[in-house]
Formats: C-alpha cells, sequence, structure tokens
C-alpha cells in the first residue's frame, strides 16, 4: 500500500459565525458556497474533486455520550487536486478571495486547512 502519487488535498473544517443561525448556515453551505466556488475559472482550471461533509447533531451526541471526542466544526470541505500547487493556485488567488473567501466569512469563522496526500484503505 502506498500514497497516491496523482491527487492530493486539502481538507478545511469550518465552524459557523455566532450569530448565524443553523438554517442559514446549511442554506448557505450546501446551496451558495458551491455555486460560488464552481463559478470561478481558477477552480474549473485546478479542482478534480470538492466533497462537502456537515455535521450530525445527533451522531456528534452519541460519540460523546460514548466517551470519545467530538469535533468542535459544523463542517468540511475536501478539495482534491492534481498537486498543491494547483490547491494554492486557488486559495491564494485574488479571484477566490474576493467572491467565495469575503462571502464565506459573512457565515462562518476562518477555518483550519489541514493538505494531505492520502491512501484509499477501502472502497466498496
Amino acid at each position: 500500500m502506498s500514497l497516491r502519487t496523482d491527487r492530493v488535498r486539502i481538507i478545511g473544517s469550518v465552524k459557523r459565525k455566532e450569530g448565524v443561525s443553523k438554517e442559514e448556515f446549511e442554506n448557505f453551505w450546501i446551496n451558495e458556497h458551491p455555486k460560488l466556488f464552481n463559478s470561478l475559472d481558477v477552480v474549473k482550471k485546478n479542482i478534480l474533486k470538492y466533497e462537502q461533509a456537515h455535521a450530525n447533531e445527533v451522531v456528534s451526541q452519541a460519540l460523546t455520550e460514548s466517551g470519545l471526542t467530538v469535533s468542535p466544526f459544523d463542517a468540511m470541505s475536501i478539495f482534491e487536486a492534481p498537486t498543491f500547487e494547483a490547491l494554492m493556485e486557488v486559495f491564494t488567488s485574488e479571484e477566490y478571495k474576493k467572491t467565495v473567501g469575503a462571502e464565506s466569512l459573512k457565515y462562518f469563522e476562518r477555518g483550519q486547512m489541514f493538505a494531505a496526500n492520502f491512501a484509499t484503505i477501502i472502497d466498496n
């Protein structure tokens, strides 16, 4: 087994901004963020895959009750590209900062990013 060499990922974790309801956040995250992000030329040029993960409060509570530590984030995004340079081109572009970046900060706090080489262990 080995790490993939044809693709890399950046995973972003975000927490909704104080004063933003769960419904407002969810609507922005699933409906508006993808439209903004996918509309950018730099994204069309560089991104191979974009996935979202939305926190499940019921399961998170069950995990907590079972003694496990649950992430404090409301959502995650997984961005995949051929290289880290391609991903960085997206996130450092003025186009991204002025549209997606600026609009996103209305709904969530600046998030945490995790850059990763990855290996798929199970894919049924």
